[in-house]
């Protein structure tokens, strides 16, 4: 067979193997089956929602058969087949059909379709126990060889993740690789830029397929981008890439073999576009298949990819018309034993929707007072220390004792970070300590599906500000992964944030209530040289996302000796840093400090004031507040973050709430006002939250 260019509209297939094309078919007659019986619901009211892959399965089927035990498949809403192609056993679910032996791995057919069956209609025996709607669910179970990631609703947002499980596999040094798929539609997200453009730069051994249907939800191809074929993007991007008739099953296994083929001889990524018919709409009764011309419509329902192939494999000689009863008896069989099952099933319990968010941390281990043992620098920690090296010192600890620790970041390389906060770490591990390009979202996608294959990646912003580029990467699938999947998600990132150093409205902002109030991601604020690296090591080795927020203006002004050891810190415990009966300051950061100062002057007036560092902020610490809330009844709280809705709010919520008893006086806060940040020196130190604005808040508060 000539091999032709991606310019050329469709790659022809060789003469395959009889019981391949036969295994293709089985897969295609039951993902069709099992699709229509989920159409059929959907009229009667037993299921709320469904997205029919009616005329995708010549594409997914091949994909999903493509995929070796401890490959990883993410799928869309019409993905189905890849699903079962990669969760059955062919030989069990289809005997008699000459698919030789059992392969021992992977679960009975019956039992894995009944889960699947409960998760489509929202039973408590599904993958997610109800949590999550139809695809969105994962199934990662290794002992299976099987890593199944689901899907959000922000389409494109995966391919990154996907890219990041592809750099997992290579970062093991296995053979391994990741496939995705995205509609054309979603091929004009950012993330489709970026999380290819990262997978190329990297070679990273990933397979992303277009199933364009050339409609996106609605919408024409011609509408959505200006490309002849979305496969010339590839040659842009500097990885292979062709155009693939979609209802040829034969035409994808040969297109899919070229490209696992150089995914696991360390060639880099492929970009398969498989050209399909629009023979459903975006989602059953939305009335989208509309746009589709009746002439159009017509040609492709008269082209369905599974009674045509059928026709081709009895023409073929593959089987004949007794084989084919044969097969679509068992497919029955199949399909209606898993739904019957699973309509009877039960509903999920009412207490799964308070199922945890975060995924339980380790016990700390007890310290021994022993040195940690670094090798080159062993008895730095003793030394006076900036709370710049003591993030070094955190990252070098930790990439020391734990070789699934990586960094990724823009200019953190050999540059060493714009902070110089990973000096000395790429030349020491140059495999662990990546430069990225300017991607924030493709680099916290790929260091999310990193995560979930076993690594532990922390990512440099290099400003905080800058974390806005990458918020639903953060947001909708790092924090909500633990609730639903209940799989860990171990990541930090670091955001050097913070005013005061005249940086202006685009580089000091103190963004950490973006993050609070979004479940499953803890958020940590450290105010001293110990902190930052316990804190920041504790983090590292916590199985949650965690934003780890690092003041600018504390980076070389603040010193302090460090304890020996491996002095780790525990997530979600303020600390009482100064003591005092007559009224509470309570802050954070860069705040603890103002907090400090002002406390110091007031003592000088016979002002006792009692000062705590949140240290974290989710965790929040009630017990710590309350208590010595309880003890002075005067609360003010302090922070750079904007006065309206910062944590400050949560807090002073809290307060009203459990110690409105003990309270003499209102809650109050000095905070920055609603404004962005100035550049002008004497401007931005009008804002912030300064030590006279506490004493005077103070004072009044006495006084109230």
């Amino acid at each position: 067979m000539a091999t032709l260019s991606s310019h050329d509209l469709f790659v022809t297939a060789a003469a395959p193997d009889s019981r391949e094309r036969l295994r293709r078919y089985a897969f295609m007659k039951l993902t069709r089956d099992f699709d229509s019986r989920f159409e059929a619901l959907l009229l009667t009211g037993r299921v709320s929602k469904w997205y029919s892959e009616v005329g995708n399965e010549a594409t997914t089927i091949p994909a999903g058969l493509a995929l070796e035990p401890g490959d990883a498949l993410c799928t869309l809403h019409r993905d189905l087949g890849a699903i079962l192609a990669v969760y059955l056993d062919p030989a069990r679910a289809f005997p008699g059909f000459g698919f030789g032996a059992p392969d021992g791995r992977r679960p009975e057919p019956e039992a894995i379709l009944h889960r699947l069956a409960c998760q489509l209609l929202g039973k408590g025996e599904g993958f997610s126990q109800g949590v999550e709607r139809s695809f969105h669910y994962g199934h990662l179970a290794p002992e299976h060889g099987i890593l199944h990631l689901g899907m959000i609703s922000h389409l494109g947002t995966m391919i990154p993740v996907a890219a990041g499980c592809a750099f997992a596999f290579r970062q093991a040094g296995t053979d391994r690789l990741s496939i995705n798929f995205i509609g054309d539609g979603a091929t004009s997200t950012g993330d489709f830029h970026e999380g290819l453009n990262m997978a190329a730069v990297w070679k990273l051994p990933f397979i992303l397929i277009i199933e364009n249907n050339q409609y996106a939800f609605s919408t024409p191809a011609h509408l959505q981008y200006a490309a002849e074929r979305l496969s010339d993007r590839a040659v842009g991007y500097g990885m292979a890439g062709e155009t693939v008739d979609g209802n040829d099953p034969d035409a994808m296994a040969e297109a899919l073999g070229r490209a696992v083929r150089r995914a696991r001889a360390g060639e880099g990524p492929t970009l398969i576009e498989a050209m399909l018919g629009r023979m459903r709409g975006h989602s059953e009764g939305d009335d989208s298949l509309k746009v589709v011309p009746p002439d159009e419509l017509a040609g492709y329902l008269a082209a369905d990819p599974v009674p045509a192939y059928a026709r081709r494999l009895e023409a073929d000689g593959v089987f004949d018309a007794a084989a084919r009863e044969r097969l679509d008896a068992r497919v029955h069989e199949l399909v209606e034993n898993a739904i019957g099952g699973a309509l009877d099933a039960a509903p999920p319990a009412a207490s799964v929707a308070l199922r945890p968010v975060f995924a339980p941390v380790a016990p700390a281990p007890a310290k021994d007072g022993k040195d940690f043992k670094d090798g080159k620098d062993q008895g730095t920690e003793t030394k006076e220390t900036t709370y710049i090296d003591a993030i070094n010192l955190a990252l070098r600890e930790e990439m020391e004792r734990d070789p699934s620790v990586v960094l990724m970041g823009q200019d953190i390389g050999a540059f060493e970070g714009p902070f110089r906060t990973t000096r000395g770490l790429h030349g020491r591990w140059p495999e662990r300590v990546l430069d990225t390009p300017i991607a924030e979202s493709g680099t916290i996608g790929i260091a999310i599906g990193a995560s979930l294959l076993g690594y532990r990646p922390v990512v440099e912003m290099q400003f905080g500000d800058f974390v806005s580029c990458g918020f639903n990467q953060i947001v909708n699938v790092a924090a909500k992964l633990y609730y639903r999947w209940e799989v860990p998600c171990p990541l930090v990132i670091r955001l050097p944030s913070g005013g005061g150093v005249g940086a202006g409205p685009f580089h000091s902002q103190n963004p950490e209530g973006w993050f609070a109030a979004t479940a499953g991601i803890k958020v940590v604020c450290p105010a001293s040289p110990r902190d930052a690296r316990a804190l920041l090591k504790a983090a590292i080795r916590d199985p949650n996302p965690v934003m780890f927020f690092e003041h600018k203006f504390l980076y070389r002004r603040m010193k302090q000796v460090l304890p020996v050891g491996d002095d780790v810190g525990l997530l979600g415990e303020a600390k009482v840093v100064h003591q005092g009966d007559r009224l509470t300051l309570i802050g954070y950061g860069a705040s603890t400090w103002t907090c400090l100062e002002a406390a110091e002057e007031l003592a000088r007036e016979g002002i006792a004031a009692e000062v705590i560092d949140l240290r974290t902020l989710i965790p929040y610490d009630e017990e710590t507040v309350l208590a010595s809330v309880r003890k002075t009844g005067r609360a003010l709280i302090v922070h750079e973050a904007p006065f309206t809705l910062g944590f400050g709010a949560e807090v002073a919520a809290r307060l009203a709430d459990v110690a409105f008893p003990w309270l003499d006086a209102p809650i109050r806060r000095v905070a920055w006002p609603d404004r962005p940040v100035p550049y002008a020196r004497v401007l931005e130190n009008a804002l912030l939250p300064t030590k006279e604005k506490v004493i005077a808040e103070a004072r009044a508060l006495l006084a109230f």
